[in-house]
């Protein structure tokens, strides 16, 4: 795939070249980054936040689990230690898919300008 992406590079000009370098392949924290970022980016802050109380209710409830005798309230402290730590897992895997479907569309806007760019040099 390298090789192929190479050649892709040698055939475009200068100009070309340098604009397709903007939208180069990201890394992972660059891709984090990106959710802080455009119109959604206030559902982010807001799940960070609950996601950091869920982590802390996680926590007080696995501790009120391990020091309770009481048999009704283990249940309880192992149900809600439970929950908050399965709310935290489909956040982490909500943030995952907001970062691949960041990606798709960055991935998107690059052929949609090569294509744009190549009608431009046929037309």
């Amino acid at each position: 795939m390298k090789d192929i992406d190479l050649e892709i590079k040698k055939a475009l000009s200068d100009e070309d070249q340098a604009l397709v370098s903007h939208f180069e392949e990201l890394g992972l924290f660059s891709y984090f980054k990106s959710l802080f970022r455009g119109k959604d980016a206030w559902v982010t802050i807001l799940s960070i936040f609950f996601g950091i109380i869920l982590q802390i209710l996680f926590f007080y409830s696995a501790y009120k689990f391990f020091v309770t005798t009481d048999t009704n309230l283990k249940i309880l402290w192992g149900g809600g230690a439970w929950f908050s730590a399965m709310m935290v897992a489909f956040m982490k895997v909500w943030f995952w898919m907001r970062m691949e479907s960041n990606r798709v569309i960055r991935e998107i806007k690059r052929v949609e300008l090569q294509v744009a760019r190549l009608s431009l040099n046929n037309a």
